[in-house]
This record gives structure tokens, sequence and C-alpha cells, in this order.
């Protein structure tokens, strides 16, 4: 007689358990990352710094923070530095959106891979890609409120400020 263990793994059409489990880490799926993995990986924080760190702790930061998105970039083989271009920011559903853009291939960064990263990539293979991380730009996030409305030049010059630029160009004049 054989016992039957319930792992809780959905059934597929042809009859297989799907070996896919589902995340718990809405940073996990929505960005296509490992959040059980703690091997390292270089992590490049967009005008930050680069920081060795793991999917793992990667995940748990980005489901804390949802004001940051994550990329990734592959390394290639034998170079020491990556270069972080604008279109390496965007997803890649929004890579085909701003394809047009004229600032799309514009270089934003020149990583240099650390000494330790480079010599494992090369014999061990690991550190295959550069996770970047940067805002999330959303257009909830560029809506202006109440406060935060432009100021006209009405309002931050006042109303004499034509009198005073005609004092000033007349006091110019004067001095020359």
């Amino acid at each position: 007689m054989t016992t039957q263990i319930d792992t809780g793994a959905t059934r597929n059409a042809t009859g297989l358990t799907d070996s896919t489990h589902s995340s718990t880490s809405t940073s996990a799926s929505r960005y296509d990352l490992d959040e059980e993995d703690t091997s390292p990986i270089l992590l490049y924080r967009y005008r930050g710094g680069l920081q060795t760190s793991s999917q793992k702790d990667l995940c748990a930061w980005l489901d804390k923070d949802e004001n940051f998105r994550v990329t990734k970039k592959e390394i290639p083989r034998l170079s020491s530095y990556v270069e972080v271009k604008r279109h390496d920011l965007f997803l890649p559903n929004e890579q085909v959106e701003y394809r047009n853009t004229p600032n799309y291939d514009s270089n934003l960064a020149s990583i240099k891979i650390p000494a330790m990263a480079y010599w494992s990539r090369l014999i061990l293979g690991g550190y295959d890609n550069l996770y970047i991380v940067s805002p999330e730009t959303s257009p909830n996030s560029s809506v202006a409120d109440d406060d935060s409305r432009r100021p006209s030049p009405w309002t931050t010059w006042g109303q004499d400020s034509l009198e005073d630029a005609r004092l000033g160009a007349q006091d110019h004049a004067a001095v020359q």
C-alpha cells in the first residue's frame, strides 16, 4: 500500500504536478526574483552605489518600500565594467513603449565590477546579472496636489515686479 502525501502542488492538464511554487512576495512575482535564493548578487542602486546582496534580501526590501523597482542587466563575461543606460531602468513592457524616445539609449552610469565578483564570474560562473534598483515612477507620482502647484510668474514676482524691472533697467543704464 502506498500513501499519498499532499504537497499542495496543483496538477496541470497532463496530470503532472506543477513544480513552480506560488510566491508570497509581491516583488518576487512582479520582478521575476527568487525570494528563497541567498546566493550573492551585485545590486546597483541608481544614483546610490554598488553593493552585494541576495535576491531574498532584495525581495524583502522591495516588499517594504514599493517606491522602488528592480531590473536585471546581464553582465558580459569578460568585462570588468557594465554600462547602465536609460533603457536598463525600464521594465520589458516599458522598453517597447519608450523605444523611440530621444534619451532611450543615453548612458547613465559606468559600473566597475568588484574584483571578487569579476573572478567569481570567470571561474565559478556566479554574478550573471547586475540588479538595478531605481525609483518607481507612475502617473500618480507625477500628479501635483494643491500644495505643490507650479507658481506662476505673477505670484512669484508680485504685482510691482514690472515697476521694479523698469527701475532696475534705468539704474543699469545710468551706470553705463
